[in-house]
């Protein structure tokens, strides 16, 4: 609920009132007219935080903590399609307000401080605060997210025990990575290394391991076995692939594209 202060981004599109038919060519790709390489590792960036690999694991630990059965198929159909949407239509705004922002006074964000400003024009001194929230509440849900994901996959490789509602002391070894995994976090920032840079960065790399998460995931999803009558059908294996190709020439670009236009 907290996650709805980011709407703060699609109202501030609607107070600016701006040109609807120019605000939809901005969203289709186009090529760009000077540094190509930035260009292209801000797409693999956007790509890495739009399709966020981990949530695969994320969801199916989550499914099997909550003892989800057939019933609950219908549901989280429903939860999956809002909650991309949802994502979706706060990136857009966010993408809009920094053109309409931004973009007329020559403003490159180089860091968090000065993104901030974007909400600046719509809502006056209010504008601080929302941006801050909205980015306090992002930052403490992924990094919740990310930390539990990376104790499931070790507990659950490396047979532990684990899950979220047991007592520390039943599951000591999950309990720790998550809290280990949350310090070295903190750390990279206590050192002084720019969280907007380090936030390029990562989104990056997730683009990298994107084809070797999804592929074991598309044979599940046909697998009789495990999923009897609700296996992907044609349409979703040619989407599942298309995102699976598309991952893997990425992330053949994506470190020469960190080296010569990430900044």
């Amino acid at each position: 609920m907290l996650g709805l202060v980011a709407l703060s981004f699609v109202a501030g599109v609607f107070i600016l009132r701006p040109d609807w038919s120019e605000v939809a060519r901005g969203f289709v790709p186009s090529r760009p007219n000077g540094e190509a390489a930035h260009y292209g590792y801000l797409a693999v960036s956007i790509l890495g935080a739009t399709i966020s690999p981990y949530l695969l694991n994320f969801y199916s630990a989550g499914a099997i903590e909550d003892d989800w059965g057939e019933k609950d198929v219908a549901t989280n159909r429903i939860v999956s399609v809002f909650g991309m949407g949802f994502g979706s239509v706060v990136s857009m705004g966010v993408l809009a307000m920094a053109a309409l922002v931004l973009a007329p006074r020559g403003i490159r964000v180089e860091g968090y401080e000065q993104a901030a400003l974007i909400l600046t024009a719509p809502f006056g001194k209010w504008g601080l605060p929302l941006f801050a929230a909205s980015l306090a509440v992002g930052c403490f849900g992924a990094a919740l997210e990310v930390a539990l994901n990376l104790s499931y996959v070790l507990a659950q490789a490396l047979g532990w025990n684990w899950g979220e509602d047991q007592r520390p002391k039943d599951d000591a070894r999950f309990c720790t990575v998550y809290t280990v995994a949350i310090a070295i976090g903190a750390i990279l920032i206590a050192a002084g290394i720019p969280p907007l840079k380090l936030t390029m960065f990562s989104m990056a790399l997730t683009v990298l391991i994107l084809p070797l998460i999804v592929f074991p995931f598309l044979v599940i999803l046909n697998d009789p076995r495990y999923l009897r009558t609700h296996r992907n059908g044609r349409l979703s294996n040619l989407v599942v692939l298309a995102i699976l190709a598309m991952g893997a020439v990425l992330a053949l670009v994506v470190i020469p594209l960190e080296v010569v236009g990430g900044r």
